[in-house]
This record gives structure tokens, sequence and C-alpha cells, in this order.
């Protein structure tokens, strides 16, 4: 974030349907030329003509410089003439030599430093004025991770460019962000109508044209939302089974890794480079020890990468059973009941000496839920997993009626609206089909199963360059962006399901399903961390093969991995089984 005083005075804000913007070529040059100054750790002087660097349609640049990831230096200018790259790229070239680790170094050495860093460069286009009464009226309005968003005060201009938003991870927290532009043009802490009326403040959007290289010395590459995109050409099985096992790795290297029998860390924050929680939550860990079953038990998977999916939901198993004084109790609600109740039917190797005492108190949790009068105290989502475990377990020796079981399944459905009943995947999709294949006539249910998968085909993102990154996810929410998130393994999983079932996919429909489904596997793969995100994560071997939670939102959530790699594992089931 910046304050530019004077520099804005001429610039004129642009109408939304404004064609200009940056000149890519130019934006190239622009590139290479600081590329060049980076590596020689300075710049030339102002009045040397090698400083002018025009972008024709910029309105601003900012320079970002990295070192394995570590933001180190940033710089920006905003007059849009020819001298505004060189100006950022000097401030961000000072920025580097006030960072502790830089300036402890041997002159030398220091010398040497633009030679080991990363560079990125954002070219701001027109901006577009904002209307709204309230700072959340106005976040609404941003594209998450694709708007910038500025503040003008006569001219004076505060601004916080997308790479910015993206790198401090605040896309979703904005509303609460914008208010310090007021701060930092020196204005008091006020509702958005008081600071126009009294001191004329004025907001505005921007898009960039962001480039970037993945490692010292290599070219330039444009990013969207500060990534690659992925082609949908690259998705078969083989790109789903690497999304799997960069999954397996990712929640392995997420093991508490002490003595203590802790088991998963929490969702890990690659912006801050630490876990928060420290410690997943149990039902967490449980969805990470039932996905890992699940995937060990995919036909064709190399036996030593099932051995280790099956070795990692053991000792993550184990050590939830284990507790130690001090952590929570493993069982704190029906949700965490259910899904160790999932994951103890994979029949994973634990000692039963360790293991047996949870197991039975889950089951009983279950149990008892099935002829409870009043569901209304459990959430929809905490229903959904206990349909699928009460179905697990009306096949267990001394399990619940199974016609008990089909009748809680079918309150379950009643009780969600239809706007809802997407929440309710996958696991009410799995208990249908373990009731079915007991005998229970499940007739309309299948047809409601139907109808949801109708309704997720109107709701996957189609194919578009203004939403490139999000194509083949579910707009499970309000917004046309901020509702595409890693919810969308949830359905994706069920859908994998459903290709195999030819009470859903009919041999000829098979086709037109793999295809649509694979739409979906690309937006899945898109949020998994994988060497094209590299360049701008402070701790690579930890956010390795994770899922995201958005485009926007590098933030690497427990249940995300969990349910991402149920989604890949059974498209792999589908996708390596014969029609």
């Amino acid at each position: 974030m910046a304050t530019i005083t004077a520099a804005v005075a001429g610039q004129t804000p642009a109408s939304p349907d404004r064609p200009s913007g940056p000149d890519p070529a130019a934006a190239v040059g622009a590139f290479l030329t600081v590329e060049q100054w980076v590596r020689e750790f300075q710049t030339p002087a102002p009045a040397d003509p090698a400083s002018l660097v025009p972008v024709d349609g910029a309105s601003g640049v900012m320079v970002m410089l990295r070192h394995r990831g570590r933001l180190l230096g940033t710089g920006i200018n905003l007059s849009g003439d020819a001298l505004m790259v060189r100006r950022a790229a000097g401030r961000a070239l000072t920025s580097v030599l006030g960072d502790p680790t830089v300036a402890n170094l041997p002159e030398d050495q220091r010398a040497r430093v633009g030679r080991t860093l990363t560079l990125e460069l954002a070219f701001s286009g027109p901006m577009i004025a904002l209307p709204g009464r309230t700072f959340s009226d106005v976040a609404m309005q941003l594209a998450p991770g694709l708007d910038g968003v500025a503040m003008r005060r006569g001219e004076s201009l505060q601004v916080l460019f997308p790479s910015q938003i993206r790198q401090q991870n605040i896309a979703d927290r904005l509303t609460r962000r914008l208010p310090a532009l007021a701060a930092d043009l020196g204005l008091p802490a006020a509702p958005l109508p008081e600071l126009t009326q009294r001191f004329g403040v004025r907001l505005y959007r921007f898009r960039t044209l962001d480039l970037t290289q993945r490692a010292p010395g290599r070219r330039p590459m444009e990013t969207f939302r500060g990534e690659t995109l992925v082609r949908i050409d690259e998705i078969d099985a083989d790109r789903i089974a690497t999304l799997a096992s960069g999954l397996t790795d990712h929640i392995i290297t997420s093991l508490w890794g002490r003595d203590e029998p802790f088991g998963l860390m929490g969702d890990y924050r690659p912006a801050l480079d630490r876990y928060e929680p420290l410690l997943a939550s149990p039902r967490d860990q449980a969805l990470c020890v039932y996905a890992l079953g699940r995937y060990a038990g995919v036909d064709g998977l190399p036996a030593s990468e099932a051995d280790r999916a099956r070795t990692a939901a053991s000792v993550i198993l184990t050590e939830l059973a284990a507790t130690v004084e001090g952590e929570p109790p493993p069982l704190p609600d029906l949700s965490t009941a259910a899904v160790i109740v999932l994951a103890a039917n994979l029949g994973i190797d634990v000692d039963p000496a360790v293991t047996e005492p949870l197991l039975s108190q889950a089951a009983a949790e279950v149990d008892g839920v099935i002829d409870e009068a009043d569901l209304s105290t459990h959430g929809t989502h905490t229903l959904a997993l206990a349909t699928h475990a009460a179905a697990v377990r009306s096949s267990a020796p001394g399990g619940p009626d199974a016609t008990a079981v089909a009748a809680f399944v079918d309150r379950v459905w009643t009780r969600t609206p239809p706007g809802e009943r997407l929440s309710l995947l996958p696991w009410i999709g799995w208990a249908e089909d373990l009731l079915r294949r007991a005998g229970h006539d499940r007739t309309q249910r299948v047809t409601d199963l139907r109808t949801l998968r109708t309704v997720l085909e109107a709701i996957r993102v189609a194919p578009d360059p203004a939403t490139a990154d999000l194509r083949g996810g579910f707009q499970l929410g309000r917004g046309p962006a901020a509702s595409v998130t890693a919810q969308s393994a949830r359905p994706a999983a069920y859908l994998a399901t459903m290709l195999g079932d030819p009470i859903f996919t009919p041999p000829g429909g098979r086709p037109a399903l793999d295809t649509r489904h694979r739409e979906t596997m690309r937006y899945l793969v898109q949020l998994s961390v994988e060497d094209r995100l590299l360049w701008r994560i402070r701790n690579p071997n930890r956010a390795l093969g994770g899922l995201r939670a958005a485009t926007w939102d590098i933030d690497q959530p427990v249940a995300a991995q969990a349910i991402g790699l149920l989604a890949a594992s059974e498209t792999l089931r589908q996708w390596r089984r014969e029609p």
C-alpha cells in the first residue's frame, strides 16, 4: 500500500466501458528492463535516458521482489509517465536493502542479492469509480483477487493492488481493510458517507496486467489472479492421480511430528507460514483418516502408495484416540462421531486397546440420533454426515435396524429445504447407495439425487475468459465469484460416484457426463498448490500439494484437503474402471 501525492492530479477516472489498458508488449519490455536493474541491484539516474520506460495505457505500476517466496521489497508509482517504472523499481530495491537479513550481509554479498530475487510487475489500468454507501457495499463490487481498490482525497491516492491483496490474503476481508485506506490518508475513522461529504473521498477499482517469473532469470509469464491456468486438456486419470498423491503428501506433512500424540496440525496459512489453530479439530482429523482410507482402497493404486495412505490413516486415528492432558475430547459433537464411524468402517489397522473406547462411543452417538424426535438441534451438514454413518452402522453386527435408518435418512431429506439440499452431498448420496444395496426401495430419493445433479450442472462455471480460473467449479452461494470455492469438492465427490452407477448413468450417457466432470476436476487441480504457485509461497514444503480455500484465498483448511482427496479418489475409481 502506498500514498502517492500530487502525481495523480492529471488522471481522469475511466468509464466502465473504456477498453484502454496497459500495452502487453510494452509491459514485457519493461519487465526485462527492470529485471536487469534488479540483477545489477541499481537503477539508472533519473536524468539518464535509460530511466524512461513508457508503458502505454498504464496508470501505475507496482514492483515486488521476492527471495524464495518471501517478499523482501515493494515499490509503487502511479504517475503514469515514462519514469514511473524506474521510481517503483528504486523503491522496491531500497526496501530490499532495509530487510534485516539483507542489511546484515557484507557489502560484496549485498551487491549480488539481486541475482537471487524473483520479480513481479503489476501495471494498473484505468480507475473506475465505485459507488456505495458503506465499505461493505464497495467490497461486494470487487472481484476477489482481481480488482485493486484506490481511495482518493484531492491529489492524494491510497491504493491496494490486487497483488498486495493476494499477498496479504485479505480478499475476503476487504470490508475491514478499506477503512485503513482512509487512516493512511490522514483521515479520521468514520463511516464512508461522512468521509465522502466532509473530505471529498472517492473510491475506485482497477485491474492490472501481471507479469512474474518462477525463478530468478526465468522468462516472464502473465498470470491470472496470481497464477497460470490449468488447461482442460491436461485433465485425465493420471492428472487426478497426481492430485490425489499430492494431497496425501500434504496431509502427511501436516502430522504433528513430535512425541505427543496430537495427530494433525490445523489449517495451514501460507501467507503467515503457520497453522491456525495449532491442532486440527477431532472431526477434521477423522475426515482425513476417512479420506486416506478410501484412497488406499482405489483399484490399481500402486501398493506403495496404498500402504503409505493406510499407514498415515492408522497413525492419525490412533493418535486421535490416545488423547493427552489438555487436548479437547475427541467427540464434542455428532459430526465428529459420524466421521469416526465412517473411518472405522474401512478396516484400518489400529490397536483395539487404544481405539476401541473411542469407536464404541462414536457408534453409540450415531445410533442415538436415529430415533431422536427433534433433529433441529443439529445442523444440516452434521445430519448429512450422520445419514452416511447410520447407513454404515445398519450393516454392522449389533447395529441399528435398517428400516429405522432408512426412515431417519428420509427425515433428513424432508427437513432440508430443496434450495439447501446440495449441502447434503456427498454424505447422503453414499447413504442412499448403501440403503439401495441393502434392498430398500429408494425410488423417490434416486429422483432427488438426479435433481441435485441437474442443479449442479446448471451452476457449474462455464468457460469464460473473465473467470477462467473458476472454470468447472460450482457456484454454491451468492455472488458471481465469491461462492466458487473448495466447497465444490463436496458435490464433486458424489458426482464421481454417480458416473459408475447405472441407475444414474446409463452406458450411452457416460461420455458426456465424463466430459462435464472433467471440468470440475480441472477446477480442483487449479486449487492445488503446485510448482506454478511456489514462486510466491514462503514455505513451499508445507504448502505443496494442498488445496487452497479459493483461487483468491491461499489458506489450506484441513477439511478441504480431506474432501478434495475424496473427490480425487472417487474420480480415479471411476476413470480407471471400464465404463
